[in-house]
């Protein structure tokens, strides 16, 4: 026969699994706020959403079992403790609300509302039919009550989310007006600590309008505080109720004692990071502390606590409905429900406003008892001490003035009143961009924590500096890179190409320096890790200043071949380092990749068949990368030629440094911009994304530093924001620069056309390379044999395209 109750373990382990999940995010909270320094503990993890309701609806099973008999005291507890975990969850649910839409608070109130009602309705049923034993029926019946009680501040703070953070951000836009007008003039804009001062007033000002951190200072925090400490008297009441040997009876058999555990760590956590909130709203105001109580006895109604309310109810109704009596009835009712709402509304704000009274008295007297017990404590046992430490005490007291002395010492040394005066106007000057909502004061000190933790994030993002991406940025000493990697004299394929972005030619002129001979490995590592660490700024660049999405097409072309070159060491399918062993010279490499580029090209054009402006409008990644390798590459074999015309002749260690020194022109333009790339992650950003993006900001400060002090001691060309994202712009500048300074010298020197240049000899070439390889078969080993015939078999190749090009 079936035993249907032998699943009964393995559900409950189902459940303590889902609290342990939800105490691992919990910890996960802790960390993060404790790491960015946020001791009201905003909700990143552990956000109301509908994974962690699923999580918790999950994790309560036990509170919800109407038919499974749970006689013994640990089934009797773990019952609580999952309606206990319910309610404390929703506590810790409070400052989640300030990142949310209308939509989503509304959709996740209703399901944490369907939650709530399911619960209660089960732990009635429970109560009422004896389910939960008699000592148990008191507790239950508070946390229920305390639980409803909770939701409906809950959906009051909600009712206030959309008014405050139209409130906050008008305030936000005022002070940035001001930000603004201090604009960095000329090379100011690459000053770090310009930069850093300037950071730091915005960060202020996401701080302290951070929706989040608005809902965990609110009169609303205050009661959940309040009740967080009552739902913990009766966690820790409850657990002295039973003895330590406690006993489960019912089917769920050893999970009983795996849910109780995981939920009660669960249910304190939430309950003490809800604590923490409240000590922490209380030290901000403990400094106005009598406008606080003033503003709250004064029962001061502010504007956004109803404001959503009174907009409702100014609506029309819907146009849907055409009956004029129909309407006028729907009219009528919305009003009578909207002012029962905007009653109950009132009453809940004064009633917050009436316990914020007790829940500080509560905590002002809770603060005294624990100093004067504390002052209790060590004068009595400060004789203790002295007797039992009697020989070292001497030593321990002078070590203490030694240290003091030295300490004073060195403070009042070091300490000059003109940098107190600084620092003084400096706190003055961050409490002018401190956003408030009506009614608030925070503390002093606490500008000095926010200055200290935006002081953090640029320290953490200074660790993490690209060291190599600077040395190679060594190498640049103009501009002169950014237009000659791409010659107009090479005669175009395409009708129409679209426009450069900063990283397409980097990719490029990257793939052709991994094709390089005769390079060693090593200088070729270390050479890539540092385009690696450019690319990241290169992007960012590209990403957050391309307004007008002129970049999207080469962006896209720039990434396709990008990850082949950076892990595979390949461009579209063709191995680089293959070619580079196979090649005896840069020249070689060059024409191989020109003469593929150049086939991918034809093959294209030649499939169009005269629908060449239509087709050109959305051309693929492969087109646009043959496209820029084919321009490249047949730029530096025009080079080659020129210099051959002029017998300088040039070593393939040569190129590879002249190539560094290009892609270092083209990442130093490129990241002119990167001052107004920080800029805009402070301004462009909603509010409930504007502190992780400022954030983000202090970050690639940190990292940029040493690129900025360089960048402050060149001469950049004057170009517009607008302009200078876009390498097209600078191109043309530089251009036009040379063609004034030219206009001296004489305008008839001889144009080396590529028509004739560029398409060099291949087959000559390759089979000269195939002789030598022959002369010394004989004195290779088997492996070297291998690899001859490999190239054998790519130069019959060449050959054949050649004939078939002819």
């Amino acid at each position: 026969m079936v035993n249907s109750s032998a699943p009964m373990p393995w559900i409950g382990l189902y459940a303590a699994a889902a609290s342990l999940v939800w105490v691992v995010a919990l910890i996960a909270d802790i960390i993060h706020s404790i790491r960015h320094k946020k001791l009201w503990f905003p909700c990143k993890y552990s956000a109301l959403n509908a994974t962690s309701l699923t999580v918790i609806a999950v994790a309560v099973k036990l509170a919800m079992d109407l038919t499974t008999s749970m006689p013994g005291s640990m089934d009797q507890f773990a019952k609580f403790s999952s309606t206990a975990l319910l309610s404390a969850s929703t506590i810790h649910f409070m400052p989640s609300l300030g990142s949310m839409n209308d939509r989503e608070i509304l959709t996740n109130l209703t399901a944490l509302g369907i939650l709530i009602l399911t619960l209660t309705v089960n732990v009635i049923i429970q109560v009422f039919t004896g389910v939960i034993k008699h000592k148990m029926k008191v507790f239950q019946t508070m946390i229920v009550f305390l639980h409803f009680c909770t939701f409906i501040i809950l959906i009051s703070s909600a009712l206030t989310v959309s008014a405050s953070k139209r409130y906050l951000e008008q305030k936000y836009k005022t002070i940035q007006g001001r930000i603004l007008g201090e604009e960095l003039q000329g090379n100011q804009i690459f000053d770090f600590e310009k930069l850093k001062l300037r950071l730091k007033k915005y960060w202020v000002m996401a701080t302290t309008s951070s929706p989040q951190f608005v809902m965990a200072r609110s009169d609303a925090c205050y009661i959940l505080g309040l009740i967080s400490n009552v739902f913990l008297m009766l966690l820790f009441i409850e657990s002295g109720i039973y003895p330590l040997g406690w006993k489960n009876s019912s089917d769920y058999k050893w999970s009983v004692t795996l849910i109780f555990v995981t939920q009660v760590l669960a249910a304190f956590l939430c309950l003490l990071t809800s604590f923490i909130r409240f000590l922490h709203a209380l030290l901000l105001n403990i400094r106005h502390v009598r406008k606080f109580v003033a503003s709250v006895i004064s029962f001061d109604m502010q504007t956004y606590g109803i404001k959503r309310l009174v907009n409702w109810k100014k609506r029309p109704p819907p146009s849907q409905v055409r009956g004029q009596k129909v309407r006028k009835i729907i009219h009528v009712l919305r009003n009578l429900l909207l002012n029962i709402g905007i009653g109950g509304q009132v009453v809940i704000v004064i009633t917050n406003k009436l316990l914020v009274l007790i829940s500080i008295f509560l905590a002002v007297c809770s603060i005294l008892w624990y100093a004067i017990m504390s002052s209790f404590m060590l004068i009595f046992l400060s004789p203790l001490i002295i007797l039992l430490f009697k020989r070292p005490r001497r030593k321990i007291i002078r070590l203490l003035v030694r240290l003091k002395k030295k300490l004073l010492g060195e403070y009042e040394a070091s300490v000059n009143p003109n940098e107190l005066t600084q620092e003084l106007s400096f706190e003055q000057d961050l409490r002018n961009f401190v956003v408030l909502v009506e009614g608030e004061a925070i503390h002093d000190k606490y500008l000095k924590f926010i200055d200290t933790s935006i002081n953090s994030s640029i320290t953490m993002g200074a660790i993490n500096h690209p060291r190599y991406l600077i040395e190679l940025l060594e190498n640049s000493t103009s501009f002169k890179g950014v237009l000659d990697f791409e010659s107009d004299q090479v005669p175009p394929i395409l009708g129409k190409e679209p426009p450069h972005c900063w990283t397409l030619p980097i990719v490029i002129l990257t793939s052709i320096m991994i094709a390089l001979p005769n390079i060693e490995q090593r200088k070729k590592n270390k050479w890539l890790q540092s385009v690696i660490e450019g690319f990241k700024y290169a992007r960012l660049v590209e990403k957050n200043l391309d307004e007008q999405k002129k970049l999207v097409s080469s962006m896209d072309a720039a990434d396709f071949v990008w990850a082949g070159a950076e892990f595979e060491h390949k461009w579209l399918d063709i191995d680089l380092q293959k070619v580079a062993r196979l090649s005896n010279s840069y020249v070689e490499t060059l024409q191989t990749l020109a003469y593929k580029s150049e086939e991918t090209l034809k093959e294209f054009t030649n499939k169009m068949e005269g629908n060449t402006p239509e087709r050109l409008v959305n051309l693929s990644e492969d087109i646009v990368v043959a496209n820029s390798m084919y321009k490249i590459s047949s730029t530096l074999l025009l080079d080659y030629a020129e210099s051959s015309h002029l017998a300088h002749s040039q070593s393939d260690v040569h190129v590879f440094q002249n190539l560094s020194v290009m892609v270092a022109d083209i990442f130093v333009a490129c990241l002119t911009n990167l001052p107004y790339v920080i800029l805009m992650k402070c301004y462009n950003s909603t509010i409930e994304e504007r502190e992780a993006s400022v954030e983000e900001a202090a970050c690639l400060l940190g990292e940029t530093q040493g690129i900025l002090k360089a960048l402050q001691k060149r001469e950049i060309p004057s170009l517009s924001p607008d302009r200078s994202v876009y390498i097209d712009q600078w191109r043309a500048l530089l251009k036009h620069g040379n063609n004034n300074a030219s206009t001296s010298t004489s305008s008839n020197e001889n144009t080396i056309t590529v028509s004739s240049e560029v398409h060099f000899d291949v087959q000559e070439i390759h089979l000269s390379a195939i002789e030598d390889e022959l002369t010394s078969v004989a004195f290779e080993t088997q492996e070297d044999k291998t690899e001859l015939r490999m190239r054998g078999e790519a130069e019959e190749t060449y050959d054949g395209k050649e004939d078939a090009q002819v």
